[in-house]
């Protein structure tokens, strides 16, 4: 199987699921959502470790969302948790938007191995807990968009030879009548850092799981393909050549490197991979350091409290010190 690793960075899928007799939690009152956050960790505690927020860190909640592993507005609510799988590739949020938020994460396009698991996750749950469902229109959930299979299917993907040729904003366009949402790398209303988009479905309602991941599956197979296109006609542009070595030499030299700058960085470097410029690192480790260049991120694995003003110098001594 192709995972098209050389463009899609990640695959995730999402289930909203709300638990039947209680509010939607932008209703709930601070003892509800601790009652219902009770009721998970009675019944679930035995299959996941479950983690109360106020019980992590600043820094490694902080690290969480640079790590897409859970969304800001978690952060800004009480008595919320995250239950999690062994392998920590299954995480939900708990009293986010829904009262479950269930995620599976998979590298590269994976999406049957995702959604396999994360349907196991969601059988585990539902045999302890009852989901508010409905038989004309599938599980409830807060936001009207995701009623029905209450599905989301994502596929974070690196598009920077599109981006040089000006044919973005046209593929974007062609899967945008198919009904795929285009986002940045950090979600709604973010643009594509590092040349690095998500797509994902927008129906969730009158629509089988089954043809979600058809549809999400043929769109990114269509979009890898015009990416790799693109870039066999970048081959052997000096011009783009150059972007590539510089983009090389300064992350093994530079002193100070700015999130943005080191996105944009690390960007034409995965590229300068694929396209056969560079042979003496991994896409693997180039992956890693997109992953973990976040301030608070560093602050995690570097086991140390920097401040804000340094954030720039440590970022460039860390990406040094794995180029």
């Amino acid at each position: 199987m192709d995972r098209c690793e050389d463009v899609v960075l990640t695959t995730r899928i999402r289930l909203a699921r709300n638990v039947k007799g209680y509010k939607f939690t932008n209703n709930m009152l601070d003892r509800e959502k601790q009652e219902l956050l009770d009721k998970i960790k009675n019944n679930l505690k035995e299959k996941y470790t479950i983690l109360e927020l106020n019980n992590i860190d600043e820094v490694t909640k902080k690290s969480l969302v640079e790590k897409h592993i859970i969304s800001k507005e978690l952060l800004l609510s009480n008595n919320t948790a995250l239950l999690m799988s062994e392998d920590n590739n299954l995480v939900t949020m708990i009293n986010e938007e829904d009262h479950f938020r269930i995620q599976s994460f998979k590298s590269g396009l994976d999406i049957e191995s995702a959604y396999n698991n994360i349907i196991q996750m969601d059988k585990n749950i539902s045999e302890k807990i009852e989901y508010a469902y409905s038989n004309d229109y599938g599980y409830i959930t807060a936001c009207p968009t995701c009623i029905g299979t209450g599905m989301r299917v994502s596929v974070m993907l690196s598009l920077p030879a599109l981006e040089k040729i000006g044919a973005l904003d046209k593929v974007f366009y062609e899967i945008s009548n198919l009904g795929i949402s285009i986002r940045g790398m950090y979600g709604e209303n973010t643009k594509g850092e590092g040349s690095i988009y998500q797509i994902s479905n927008q129906k969730t309602l009158g629509i089988k799981e089954e043809d979600i991941i058809e549809q999400v599956k043929q769109v990114t197979n269509y979009i890898v393909k015009q990416e790799r296109k693109a870039r066999e006609i970048l081959k052997n542009e000096i011009e783009v050549e150059n972007q590539i070595m510089r983009a090389y030499g300064i992350a093994k030299y530079a002193k100070i490197i700015s999130n943005k700058e080191a996105m944009k960085l690390l960007s034409n470097i995965r590229i300068g991979i694929n396209m056969g410029y560079i042979n003496d690192i991994s896409l693997e480790k180039i992956d890693s350091l997109i992953e973990n260049i976040g301030i608070n991120t560093l602050r995690k694995n570097l086991k140390e409290e920097f401040p804000k003003e340094e954030e720039n110098i440590r970022r460039a001594d860390y990406i040094r010190s794995n180029i």
